[in-house]
């Protein structure tokens, strides 16, 4: 995980013992530079770096064993944040899926579909199904926009925006991933909203 912060790590890496268990915090690729504080207009020094965490057994001769083989160590942290983001995305990718497949593609709406329309949902659907190769995954993911259902009711409308919004919030992300996520997510979100004013507009008229 990248971070920016006023204060540099001074070790390159750090053991939190708890009992039997540990956590393990690296610090690598520290860089400064000098910004403008934006409360006191003075320059002050940020530091960036990148940071990762491996929960392990406690051992006396840990911090030796992690000293001697340093490379080994960090590698097998960075796997582990690697393996535990790319698990989140293809949760939420897969909780989209399933969401397809229940409320826009289940057989009664796909008969009532032009090929045209099949053919607009079978491509984000195998769009969905391909994140996972995207080259920034899993840190960068672009999201496909998910097409328009032209068989919705208003109901089927709120509904689906009730929805994205519980699976984002059911997702165990930092801040800075929310934050991430949000603006990957905001065409569909407000794909949703305009759908939900259009079913508005329709019934009143």
């Amino acid at each position: 995980m990248k971070i920016t912060s006023t204060v540099m790590p001074n070790k390159s890496f750090e053991i939190l013992k708890s009992n039997n268990k540990c956590t393990i915090i690296f610090y690598t690729n520290v860089t400064s530079d000098t910004i403008v504080d934006g409360m006191t207009g003075k320059s002050i020094t940020s530091y960036n770096y990148e940071k990762y965490e491996l929960e392990t057994n406690y051992k006396q001769t840990l911090s030796a064993q992690i000293e001697s083989n340093y490379n080994k160590w960090i590698q097998k942290a960075k796997d582990n944040e690697k393996n535990t983001e790319s698990n989140k995305i293809r949760a939420y990718r897969d909780s989209l899926l399933n969401d397809c497949d229940l409320k826009h593609c289940n057989p009664e709406k796909w008969t009532a579909m032009s090929d045209d329309e099949k053919l607009l949902w079978a491509t984000y659907k195998q769009a969905l199904r391909d994140v996972t190769a995207q080259q920034g995954f899993p840190y960068t993911v672009n999201w496909p926009v998910i097409p328009v259902d032209t068989t919705n009711t208003l109901s089927d409308a709120l509904t689906a925006n009730q929805v994205v919004g519980k699976q984002f919030t059911a997702l165990s992300l930092s801040s800075t991933e929310k934050d991430t996520l949000i603006s990957q997510l905001g065409t569909q979100l407000v794909q949703a909203q305009l759908d939900i004013e259009l079913l508005k507009g329709g019934t009143t008229s």
